[in-house]
């Protein structure tokens, strides 16, 4: 209920976490996120407290949600507000409280000097150890207009935390994590591309200093953003650490009208005492469950699919793509996704863009008989687009040159020989909206493959203002209405690879596409930063050629495959060129997929610990009745037998059937391990604790076992 006297502190809990609100003073703090509390009362907050220090205000500013610089706050602002060069002296003070439910909490702060209000809600799942928070600011004047300059969630670190973890990296090699002490210094990292980006995403972890994939407290924040956005951690002169996270504005960029208000982008919080094996387990549950567009992936089988990019890029046409879909019905393939060359004119990345329909001179008769291909074959079809880029040589720019985002006067940048279109303007959201839904509507077309290609490098509107924040919610609003229109129609978030991969963009995409790099070797890395945060259903993992396009490598298909079977499984090469033995190999493997996918799909995933030169990971059923682990040999190691492989996540009372499923024996050290393991079923206490030897196996080489219960 509500109240005008507040209580000295706020406690939401659920099955697994208790997260306490500090309302002593006159800005809601968190000032804990952990496991579930039985018991606290407001005597035991004095035990959090800290006397006065020298040459210190008497009263230490707390970290609250969004500190403000009246507060005699002194790290970056949580929040900043203006009315021209007046009215900057944010000073809320907490008006209303209503906890509904022990799982929500809604707290409002107003400033009657600004004239500004803002609205906290905090919210619990039903069990698991995650947090989201929400934030609204409103312009409460009734007649003079409101500058929204920054708003930057803040949590405090725990003082036992020392070190932090995010995730950086490049076109072609995403999710790189970058472990960093924690120190009397700031790091802090902007995106300004428009999109989440290749190079750091909104995510971060802090965490004790001996983290394992098993052991080890942690803390870990995601923006769910699709645009430009600050991360910011930071130990004050008092020792005190925070993070921040929030939407990097450009000045004027959120003006309020009298009335109006402002959501910023939710934070997510998970904790986890179980080392990064439990926080990614927390993850993947609370996405399961919190995200719509994801539980409908539990309806039905995730598709084995094939994409034609990299293995015919723009050279297609009608007599080829039905020879393709043929081919890859027969290797057991179940979607079909014509990649970027369908399109009027679209021979090379230099034209067309905007133009969205059948090139005549490819597909005389449009993409009707190679739909009607796929439904004979019980194959579905899925097309890929880029509908907010538009390429000056195209019947769309000519037509509307003024629909492009651009600094005036500056000259025009193009990248890839494109533009990006300001999807803002009514005009526009209606161009594609038709032109998707004519497509949609005329075709039995079940999957879009939605790319992003560039970076927003000119991001200003026709009126001159800062475009990315808008252009971001006219995205959403876009996806949104197609997802309402076409509901049945899976949507792949693609950005040249892994640029928008974030929980904003997860409320309308069922995949993502993590990296445009096939290269397995690089793809090992890219796999395991994006799954900490996300399950393997919305991991696209493709198969590519024998000699990676990116990095100029080669791998044996056995190492491709055995790397692609553990996310949502693709091929993306020219099937027509395999040999007997490879075909043979890849069929083997697609229906090895097959047979497992539900429990890959549903279970919870394992880190493991393994030496530098080596990688170890799998997924166990809820009921841990049925395992997968892959160990993954990254290169030479100067010992010539690996560490003994040790699994988790098993019942330890339990005895399992060991299999050694992937790849086909290949040599005398993988025959005598597949027979050993046939012996007799080893206890689940024994797997874990003792561990089975490992057969030496040469460099770029993975073993995929399955455990049973027995």
């Amino acid at each position: 209920m509500e109240n005008s006297k507040f209580q000295p502190f706020y406690q939401l809990i659920n099955a697994d976490i208790s997260v306490l609100v500090d309302c002593r003073q006159r800005l809601p703090a968190i000032a804990y996120i952990g496991p579930r509390l039985e018991r606290f009362d407001a005597a035991d907050l004095a035990l959090l407290d800290r006397h006065e220090a020298p040459a210190s205000l008497p009263e230490e500013p707390p970290i609250a949600l969004l500190p403000d610089i009246t507060s005699g706050w002194l790290g970056h602002p949580g929040i900043a507000v203006r009315r021209g060069r007046q009215s900057w002296q944010l000073h809320s003070v907490l008006q209303q409280v209503s906890q509904p439910q022990s799982d929500r909490l809604v707290l409002i702060a107003t400033c009657a000097m600004t004239q500004v209000s803002v609205r906290y809600e905090l919210t619990l799942p039903t069990a698991g150890a995650a947090l989201s928070i929400a934030v609204t600011v409103v312009n409460d004047s009734s007649s003079e207009m409101l500058s929204l300059d920054q708003c930057n969630l803040t949590l405090p670190i725990p003082d036992y935390f020392s070190d932090f973890t995010d995730f950086s990296g490049r076109w072609g090699l995403e999710f790189q994590s970058q472990t960093q002490s924690l120190r009397q210094v700031a790091y802090s990292r902007e995106n300004r591309t428009g999109r989440t980006s290749h190079r750091g995403s909104a995510s971060v972890v802090v965490h004790e200093k001996e983290l394992s994939a098993a052991y080890g407290q942690a803390l870990s924040c995601h923006l769910a953003w699709s645009g430009n956005h600050r991360l910011r951690v930071e130990q004050l002169v008092d020792g005190r650490r925070y993070l921040q996270l929030g939407e990097l504005l450009a000045p004027e960029e959120i003006v309020l009208s009298p009335g109006a208000a402002h959501s910023a982008p939710v934070v997510w919080c998970s904790f986890s005492n179980g080392g990064l094996t439990g926080l990614s387990s927390q993850w993947h549950r609370f996405i399961r469950e919190q995200f719509p567009t994801v539980g409908e992936l539990q309806k039905k089988p995730r598709p084995v699919q094939i994409n034609t990019w990299e293995g015919h890029y723009f050279n297609v046409n009608e007599s080829k793509l039905l020879g393709l879909i043929e081919q890859a019905a027969n290797l057991g393939i179940e979607r079909f996704v014509l990649d970027d060359g369908w399109f009027c004119g679209r021979n090379d990345d230099q034209s067309s863009l905007g133009d969205w329909w059948a090139d005549t001179q490819k597909l005389p008769r449009g993409l009707t008989p190679l739909i009607e291909a796929c439904s004979r074959n019980e194959m579905e079809f899925g097309l890929w687009v880029e509908p907010e880029m538009v390429c000056p040589d195209s019947d769309l720019y000519r037509s509307h040159p003024d629909w492009v985002l651009s600094h005036d006067p500056s000259p025009k940048m193009l990248a890839r020989h494109q533009l990006v279109l300001d999807l803002a303007r009514p005009e526009v959201e209606a161009y594609i909206f038709e032109a998707l839904s004519t497509l949609l509507g005329r075709h039995a077309i079940t999957y879009l493959k939605w790319d992003m290609n560039r970076d927003i490098h000119q991001a200003g509107n026709a009126l001159g203002h800062p475009a990315v924040s808008d252009q971001t919610q006219a995205l959403y609003r876009l996806l949104n209405r197609v997802k309402t229109d076409f509901p049945e129609v899976e949507i792949e978030s693609c950005a040249s690879g892994g640029g928008r991969v974030d929980c904003g963009i997860l409320n309308y995409a069922s995949r993502f596409w993590p990296s445009d790099t096939n290269d397995a070797l690089d793809r090992l890395s890219v796999q395991s930063g994006f799954s900490l945060f996300y399950p393997p259903e919305l991991m696209g993992s493709h198969i590519g050629p024998e000699t990676c396009h990116l990095t100029g490598r080669q791998h044996a298909l056995t190492f491709r495959a055995g790397v692609a079977f553990w996310g949502h499984l693709g091929v993306e090469m020219d099937i027509t060129t395999l040999g007997n033995h490879d075909r043979e190999t890849l069929m083997s493997l697609i229906q090895l997929h097959k047979d497992h996918r539900q429990l890959l799909h549903s279970g919870q995933p394992q880190r493991l610990n393994r030496p530098k030169e080596e990688m170890g990971w799998g997924v166990v059923s809820m009921a841990q009745e049925e395992a997968l682990f892959c160990h993954a040999q990254l290169m030479s190691a100067l010992r010539p037998f690996p560490v003994r492989y040790r699994f988790q996540g098993l019942d330890s009372s339990a005895h399992y059937r060991v299999q050694c499923i992937w790849p086909p024996i290949d040599s005398e050290f993988l025959n005598d391990h597949v027979a050993s393991l046939q012996e007799r079923p080893l206890s689940g206490a024994v797997l874990m604790q003792l561990g089975i030897a490992l057969p030496i196996r040469k460099p770029e080489s993975v073993l995929i076992y399955h455990l049973s219960q027995a």
